[in-house]
């Protein structure tokens, strides 16, 4: 662009002949209302963000919703023929059975915290047919969450998380009763929130005292529940992991959960989903300088972040996924017992080698290597003794369940080495009778188990 037509001169001017004096004022006076719009742009801005924080601390401050409020036509379900829900969930149907599914589309959910794991774990347990939920976020949909969150698109940036999923919700099973409550969960509302008799509740929330008073609430008052530790700052899915609280490793929030529940009296009976993944990688976010002395007006309310943990939309979406695959499971009384640990490959290689140590040539060929040891291990007994539950690596072994018989991944059992040692010197024939009849048919079904299970490994 030419000076001229910059300036704005009339076509022709000769810029000889311009009075530069006058055009330096006139840049001058422009630069100065420029640098006092910023000003009062960002002197708005602060404004703005406090007017929001003042509003958001109001919600928790909300009266009690009467049963009349909550049953009101906007959380009444579309009426949607039945031939119609049971093709949607055909698939479900195929694999929870006619009982299965009938308990899921019966039971009351509730998610508290709808930012990428929980927004996902709704959006999937509607999917599958829960048919009343309540999803609770004080929070609003912001144009940087799109890349983690399952349903929300641009022009859902500014409007609550919770009426963002209901409105969508609405589109893909309107036959669900979606209730949606934008306020802050506290242990101060927790009667209110989390009234109903719930079948189960999701914990997807990020703060950590919030977690804490959330997960004691639901223990004491024997709510079922499942939390989800720390999806930020990871990226590696094969390190996800469901498990009780008590046994969760490598994860700093779990552990800040673990300890904190632990001085509340609560040390284990509550699921969580979390990733072994060491968060080193990537680090916080910092503010930029102009934002440093004023953290607190970029903090969404006080006491909460204002810095920004990195998160790979990704993760928080499988953690989602699996909590909410852990719930249908649950309701549909479909068995499933996630492992609590995995892939420990010197263990299973110094199980293998103990074996190989002691078997005498009586007991027949050795039909197992390092990788049947782990499948049996990890797969059948989940990686702790049958009979005594020790998860203790350098305690449990596997052994032979009848002596009589080679070293096969069908006749192999985890105790602890102790246990192996009193287990050998039981005739097989005395075996319902040294440890009861329960036990010996918990063990013959996982046995049976493994035989139907082999033809599908590799």
């Amino acid at each position: 662009m030419k000076l001229a037509e910059m300036l704005r001169l009339p076509t022709g001017t000769d810029l000889k002949q311009v009075d530069w004096k006058y055009v330096s004022a006139v840049a001058l006076g422009a630069a100065s209302a420029i640098a006092v719009l910023q000003v009062v742009q960002r002197a708005n801005k602060k404004a703005k963000v406090k007017s929001i924080k003042a509003e958001f601390q109001s919600l928790a401050h909300f009266p009690p919703q009467t049963q009349a409020q909550t049953n009101t036509s906007e959380h009444r379900p579309k009426d949607v023929p039945e031939e119609l829900v049971r093709e949607q969930l055909s698939r479900n149907y195929s694999f929870l059975g006619e009982e299965g599914v009938a308990a899921v589309r019966a039971s009351f959910v509730i998610v508290v915290g709808l930012g990428g794991v929980g927004s996902h774990a709704a959006h999937m347990l509607v999917r599958s047919g829960v048919q009343r939920i309540r999803i609770i976020d004080f929070d609003q949909v912001s144009l940087s969450s799109l890349n983690r969150h399952a349903v929300a698109i641009h022009e859902d940036v500014g409007t609550s998380k919770s009426g963002c999923l209901k409105k969508h919700f609405r589109n893909i099973a309107p036959q669900a009763e979606v209730e949606p409550i934008v306020e802050l969960f506290s242990i101060d509302v927790a009667d209110r929130l989390l009234s109903g008799n719930p079948d189960y509740v999701l914990d997807c929330i990020d703060n950590l005292n919030t977690k804490i008073d959330l997960l004691k609430y639901c223990h004491e008052h024997k709510l079922p529940v499942i939390s989800s530790m720390g999806a930020g700052a990871k990226a590696d899915p094969s390190r996800i992991q469901i498990a009780d609280i008590s046994d969760t490793s490598e994860d700093p929030l779990a552990r800040a959960t673990r300890q904190g529940l632990k001085k509340r009296g609560v040390d284990s009976g509550i699921a969580v989903v979390y990733s072994t993944e060491k968060p080193g990688k990537v680090k916080l976010l910092d503010l930029s300088e102009e934002k440093v002395d004023e953290a607190d007006q970029y903090a969404t309310l006080p006491n909460f972040r204002a810095r920004i943990l990195p998160v790979l939309g990704t993760l928080p979406a499988l953690f989602g996924m699996a909590m909410a695959s852990y719930v249908i499971c649950k309701l549909g009384n479909f068995e499933m017992e996630p492992l609590p640990i995995k892939l420990r490959r010197k263990t299973y290689d110094k199980i293998l080698s103990n074996i190989k140590m002691n078997r005498k040539p009586e007991d027949g060929d050795l039909q197992i290597n390092a990788q049947d040891v782990g499948f049996v291990l990890e797969e059948i007994w989940l990686g702790k003794s049958a009979l005594s539950g020790s998860l203790d690596k350098e305690k449990v072994t596997l052994t032979r369940w009848d002596v009589s018989k080679p070293y096969r991944i069908d006749n192999l059992i985890c105790l602890t080495k102790k246990e192996s040692e009193d287990h050998a010197k039981v005739p097989f024939k005395s075996v319902e009778a040294h440890y009861g009849k329960e036990f010996v048919d918990k063990v013959e079904k996982r046995l049976r188990y493994v035989r139907d299970l082999e033809k599908w490994r590799g």
